[in-house]
């Protein structure tokens, strides 16, 4: 379990954080590549009995250098720590991303952050790690820096899957397609969507087919469209549902939302945070001559959506 997460808003950091290994990375989506380097990561840091550390940035340096807002995130940060947790990590350390760090060249980055601010004594990455100012530094001139500065170093090939390795980028263009399957396969389960349930135009419940709201945040858009989707939040129990991602045009745009009906479920749930997992994408979203035909579709759907989910076994923990 994740003793401590902190957020740094400089290079001074709480000596119970130094001296350790560490990764370095973004790890949105904590998918099947980081896996990888966290197990890696995991095996020497029991070798020789020190913490294991992950260092991330916040915001992501995306975030930070676009002037408009791209929603490209795959998670929210509380979703990240809790996956982060169960890969039983030390210390999650976070790592302002300001002004300050965006110009700090490869070489004041390690010396200035790796080394005199952690006193780090192994760092992983990925093969593909670049770093400093403009991205100027790569995995050859890290190995250099690290060496003069007797800091051992593993770059990491991602896991591969049909012959690639597995990225966040490569995640969201899935996500961007609506080929969710795949992207569950590189994530290694299902992509999950959090948030708290927020009123309505309860246009749902006048076609007896109530929904719970999500907004998506600074998240990435998946493909606008109807999904099979296992719901969690409520009391511990797994439940099945159909989820709209979109703009809703057959009832009037009010914004991009996460819509999601949970079967054999009809309780007020406002306030709640749930946690919905795309299993299946069913068919993209369009606009319907009316409410007539949206619910003929809808029944459909959930024909679909159950049909999907059928072989689910429901069983938490």
């Amino acid at each position: 379990m994740v003793k401590i997460m902190r957020l740094y808003n400089s290079f001074k950091i709480n000596n119970n954080h130094k001296n350790s290994i560490i990764l370095i990375g973004n790890f949105d989506g904590v998918h099947l590549g980081h896996i990888e380097v966290l197990n890696q990561a995991k095996k020497l840091s029991k070798k020789f009995n020190l913490p294991l550390s992950v260092l991330t940035f916040d915001p992501h340096p995306r975030e930070f250098f676009s002037k408009n807002e791209n929603f490209f995130l795959l998670q929210k940060l509380s979703d990240k720590t809790q996956l982060l947790k169960k890969n039983n990590i030390d210390y999650l350390i976070k790592l302002k991303f300001n002004k300050l760090l965006s110009e700090l060249t490869p070489e004041q980055f390690v010396h200035k952050v790796l080394f005199e601010s952690l006193s780090l004594k192994h760092i992983f990455v990925g093969k593909d790690f670049k770093f400093g100012k403009n991205r100027q530094g790569d995995i050859n001139l890290l190995e250099i820096l690290c060496s003069k500065l007797n800091i051992g170093l593993s770059s990491v090939n991602l896991k591969n899957y049909d012959g690639n390795s597995i990225s966040s980028t490569k995640i969201r263009e899935n996500l961007k397609l609506g080929k969710i399957e795949k992207a569950n396969k590189l994530l290694g389960r299902p992509y999950m969507i959090s948030g708290l349930v927020i009123e309505g135009d309860k246009r749902g419940r006048q076609i007896d087919f109530p929904t719970a709201n999500i907004s998506l945040g600074n998240l990435i858009r998946p493909a606008f469209g109807v999904y099979a989707v296992l719901i969690e939040g409520l009391g511990g129990k797994i439940f099945k549902g159909i989820a709209n991602i979109g703009k809703r045009p057959t009832v009037n745009d009010r914004g991009i939302l996460l819509e999601v009906n949970i079967f054999d479920f009809n309780e007020d749930i406002y306030g709640k945070k749930l946690f919905i997992s795309l299993i299946n994408f069913i068919r993209e979203e369009k606009k319907f001559d009316g409410i007539e035909s949206l619910k003929l579709q809808i029944i459909k759907d959930v024909e679909i959506s159950k049909s999907f989910l059928k072989s689910i076994i429901l069983n938490k923990g």
